[in-house]
């Protein structure tokens, strides 16, 4: 399990260990805005001597999972785009990244 899990909404709001409500109204304000100032919105978990995850997704329903070795990003191990319909399937996937079921993504 992580050790730590960080929210960055798409105005660079950063919100340790986001409960779910959180993180539907990021995703709901980022799918809702079509703003190319700010784009995006992720989602990084980690433990301070394991990978850290990351899940990205942008208003247009583009994401990106990327795995590193470790919180300091040395070396990347999984990167992959992933696409969604809406802000409700991206949630879907924040919550298997939190909870720890990558293969699910």
């Amino acid at each position: 399990m992580h050790e730590w899990v960080n929210l960055t909404t798409r105005i660079g709001e950063s919100i340790q260990n986001p409960q779910t409500d959180q993180l539907r109204a990021a995703l709901d304000e980022l799918f809702a805005s079509k703003d190319e100032e700010h784009p995006d919105s992720w989602v990084e978990c980690g433990s301070e001597q394991g990978p850290l995850y990351s899940l990205t997704f942008f208003y247009s329903g583009r994401g990106i999972y990327t795995q590193y070795s470790d919180a300091d990003m040395t070396e990347e191990l999984e990167n992959r785009e992933i696409k969604v319909s809406g802000p409700a399937e991206a949630l879907q996937l924040w919550e298997y990244l939190i909870s720890g079921l990558h293969e699910k993504l």
